[in-house]
């Protein structure tokens, strides 16, 4: 998925870079904490950025934010905004409107596909802030390639998996991290919306009554995707990978 050229470091570190052929780890980063994927076929979680650039030094990176972290607008199509200065400035009101004054400074950057406009921030905090890893990446050697919503990553994974699915009229992706479910409608191969939810009670009745409720009323042209963890159920028995698994963590299936 590219994004539309922005002024931000953020949007920058969206794109990988591909000058050094060193191998690459994938580092999570969401509510259950800084997680990794060892070698030896087991996750490993870090109490902080800065002890895991230590361990590693020299070492290249991708890292997945976890949903509770990014935050996505979708611009409305009869919105008069002729570029993108206008679009992020859009952006820039609906994030502070529903986060706060503190929005106003995180980073932001833009996408479009199938002439649907988005937005994308990074809720900045101790630790997970680019300047935090900058520095913690600088002092030890440490090359940062990416930042990127996991959203990106499970979509690309399931794409990966399924082309029928990826190139489908319209479908939809659900990753659950927890008890955040971001939803992403597609629309023939081309991502055009990225909504996300919080479970209250993070039960199976709970899951599918809001899956229910995220799909168009005339349904999908090919059956929707889950992926995740948090909530487990005869129904859902892929929901069960952690964010300290192969799956998310060691996988060669996307840059």
């Amino acid at each position: 998925m590219s994004l539309l050229q922005t002024e931000s470091r953020w949007a920058r570190w969206w794109d990988k870079l591909t000058s050094n052929k060193a191998p690459v780890i994938s580092l999570y980063w969401g509510e259950s904490g800084l997680w990794s994927y060892e070698a030896e076929g087991a996750g490993r979680r870090w109490p902080d950025f800065e002890q895991w650039c230590a361990a590693h030094p020299g070492q290249q990176l991708r890292i997945w934010v976890g949903g509770a972290w990014v935050h996505n607008v979708s611009v409305p199509a009869d919105m008069p905004l002729t570029d993108a200065q206008a679009v992020r400035a859009y952006a820039r009101l609906q994030f502070v409107h529903y986060f706060g004054a503190a929005a106003q400074a995180w980073p932001l950057a833009l996408w479009t596909q199938g002439g649907q406009r988005n937005a994308v921030a990074l809720q900045e905090q101790a630790g997970l802030s680019l300047n935090a890893l900058t520095g913690a990446a600088r002092q030890h050697g440490v090359r940062i390639l990416s930042v990127r919503p996991a959203w990106s990553h499970a979509l690309a994974l399931a794409a990966a998996a399924d082309s029928s699915w990826a190139q489908a009229e319209s479908s939809g992706l659900g990753l659950l991290e927890g008890r955040m479910l971001s939803w992403l409608s597609l629309a023939r191969g081309q991502l055009i919306d990225v909504q996300q939810r919080y479970l209250d009670q993070g039960d199976e009745a709970e899951l599918q009554a809001l899956l229910q409720r995220l799909q168009p009323a005339a349904g999908n042209s090919h059956a929707p995707k889950l992926m995740g963890w948090g909530v487990t159920g005869e129904g859902l028995a892929q929901v069960t990978t952690g964010p300290h698994s192969a799956l998310w963590l060691a996988t060669e299936a996307v840059g």
